[in-house]
């Protein structure tokens, strides 16, 4: 059973009855699913230990103490205690399998790509974490025990807290102020490793500040990550979310939309389904949806969600119509022109997806009154009876009622009580990252005063082991030496360790070893000439080591021949690769990386083989 990345909190004072205690991020962590997605990113990653400490797992405790154990909805999906933490981390899982399908810097050289890579990777890792940070600061209020409201941008809640939903929140706020907590996440020293890529930091900045049009890859994977997680946590299939196109069916959408709203819809008529203010486009729902629907599916478009709430899911997913409430979307509206009057369930469509920057026609002269929130399916206007406003209800309720309760009471309990799902990590997330097991060597640990890495762990009380002792050599190469003499399995035994502490890079542009076909690859004679000249000192015994490792029989053999080729494909070229391939994977490691998928393993072998037999 794997081991607790965190030892146990120590206990507590229980908080007044409501509150709830603040944890440390070591706490917070300490839960066996959220340990659990901490070792896949570890695993999935090609970084140093103390690298992943500082740049990856101390923003990630940082994090947790930020978010604490506030929900990431009030009732949509993760609507409950951690469930922002627990997004998190899903998304960064999520993220960073997708990530393993993309060769970055897009279209950079090989020698580019291999040198700034794992940056891109603790980037996606980085936006999963701060795509939604704001919503502590604009979605939720916070309120200590002696009363006092706590901002986040004063620093983690120092005291037993309660939270409570603003009423008239703007959804779309959160975006806008990622930016401001981003330091205090990540850290000046995270924020000058990914400035040494500008790109990457224009990127990640747009991205995390909700401009996705400009965030380019980091935008398309942070937000498909973000689907697969809330697909999940809604009943959905997050690997199907996964492998779709992230930007297909907005387009689709978008450009249907635009369709209808110019050539097929007439704007502010009594009658139509259109109206068009100066803030927003109206659309009487769900008319407008179903001809939407009828004009996707009469343009072959068949990957149009069909039942209406998922579709309007789909759209307000996308930022292409506005949420009234969290995962609400149809308005309750009345529209006066005159003596005329009526009502109408409406969405509400940002102009410029219809007609960009250009000018917009001439707007309604009527008056749209916003009424509050309106049924999904019902295109009948409501009863006569007076409906106050959504402004007048607030107002109504802030000078009646004091502090709003909770939305909904949150027992206090410890992080380690609270884990919501089982202990064994989703089915689907271990999908994307097979046989992620624990092994000798590769446990995650944490001392419960936080993250320390292990140059500070020294000057730190109650840290005497460091952030994450994943990986730690068992013996050194030399100590393996005096086990045997033979070359052949020095090599496999300097092989397996290089695996395990991330020291041999797997599957990058430049690595001495790949997976194909389930297996590993390794790259002759690039992989023999690293080890004869790290652990021989001498580039020029590679041929002796080949000759030794070829002696074990651990390797495939084709119609007698030792070396197999493949093809890679790069973002210019094709070229070839010679190497050996293992029989039996799990000989160098229980987890098995995916396969690299610009690599294909060639049949037909060439009949000169060098074996040095």
């Amino acid at each position: 059973m794997l081991r607790r990345l965190f030892s146990r909190p120590t206990q507590k004072a229980r908080p007044s009855q409501g509150f709830m205690q603040p944890f440390s991020g070591g706490e917070l962590l300490d839960t066996p699913r959220r340990q659990q997605m901490v070792k896949m990113l570890w695993d999935a990653t090609s970084l140093t230990q103390r690298v992943f400490d500082e740049y990856l797992l101390e923003p990630i405790c940082r994090y947790a103490e930020l978010v604490q154990l506030l929900p990431a909805s009030e009732s949509h999906h993760h609507a409950y205690q951690g469930g922002m933490l627990d997004h998190a981390l899903e998304m960064a899982c999520y993220g960073l399998r997708l990530r393993q399908r993309h060769l970055l810097p897009p279209g950079a050289k090989p020698e580019d790509q291999s040198s700034a890579g794992e940056l891109w990777s603790a980037a996606v890792i980085h936006g999963a974490l701060m795509h939604d940070v704001a919503k502590t600061l604009v979605d939720v209020e916070i309120h200590l025990e002696d009363g006092t409201e706590w901002r986040l941008w004063h620093g983690t809640i120092p005291a037993p807290y309660r939270v409570r939903y603003r009423s008239g929140r703007e959804y779309h706020l959160h975006s806008a102020i990622n930016p401001l907590l981003c330091e205090r996440v990540l850290g000046a020293k995270v924020l000058d490793w990914m400035m040494t890529q500008p790109k990457l930091f224009a990127l990640f900045m747009y991205t995390i500040a909700g401009h996705t049009d400009r965030g380019g890859i980091i935008a398309e994977l942070i937000h498909q990550a973000d689907r697969a997680s809330v697909a999940k946590a809604l009943g959905g299939d997050p690997v199907q979310a996964l492998s779709a196109p992230v930007e297909s069916i907005q387009r689709k959408l978008a450009e249907g939309l635009r369709y209808m709203v110019k050539e097929q819809f007439k704007l502010n008529k009594k009658g139509e389904v259109a109206w068009l203010t100066e803030e927003a486009l109206w659309l009487v729902s769900p008319r407008a949806i179903n001809e939407l629907k009828a004009h996707l599916y009469a343009q072959g478009v068949k990957s149009i969600p069909g039942d209406l709430n998922r579709l309007y899911g789909e759209l307000q997913s996308h930022g292409l119509i506005e949420e009234v409430t969290e995962g609400k979307s149809v308005w309750k509206c009345e529209i006066v022109e005159g003596d005329w009057k009526q009502s109408f369930n409406m969405i509400k469509v940002p102009p410029t997806l219809i007609w960009g920057v250009e000018d917009k026609p001439e707007p309604f002269r009527g008056r749209i009154t916003i009424k509050g929130e309106g049924a999904v399916s019902a295109d009948q206007p409501p009863s006569e009876a007076e409906i106050k406003t959504k402004s007048e209800s607030d107002t109504e309720t802030k000078t009646q009622g004091g502090d709003m309760p909770p939305t909904q009471p949150m027992n206090i309990q410890s992080p380690s009580q609270a884990d919501t799902t089982n202990d064994n990590l989703d089915d689907d997330i271990m999908a994307l990252f097979p046989e992620v097991n624990s092994e000798p060597g590769r446990v995650l640990d944490q001392g419960q005063s936080g993250v320390a890495t292990e140059q500070e762990s020294s000057d730190k009380p109650n840290s005497s082991t460091s952030a994450k002792n994943v990986g730690s050599r068992p013996k050194s190469s030399d100590q393996e030496a005096n086990n045997t003499s033979d070359l052949g399995e020095r090599f496999w035994q300097w092989l397996k360790v290089g695996v395990a502490d991330h020291s041999i890079v797997i599957n990058d542009t430049k690595a001495p070893i790949h997976t194909v076909e389930g297996t590993y690859f390794l790259v002759s004679p690039g992989i023999f000439k690293r080890f004869s000249t790290k652990e021989l000192g001498d580039e020029e015994q590679w041929k002796a080591v080949q000759k030794r490792f070829q002696k074990l029989g651990l390797h495939i053999r084709t119609q007698g021949q030792n070396i197999h080729n493949v093809s890679v494909e790069g973002p210019n070229k094709t070229r070839l690769l010679k190497g050996y391939l293992i029989k039996d994977p799990r000989e160098v490691s229980q987890r098995i990386p995916p396969d690299n998928w610009v690599l294909t393993l060639l049949k037909s072998q060439e009949k000169k083989d060098e074996t040095y037999e």
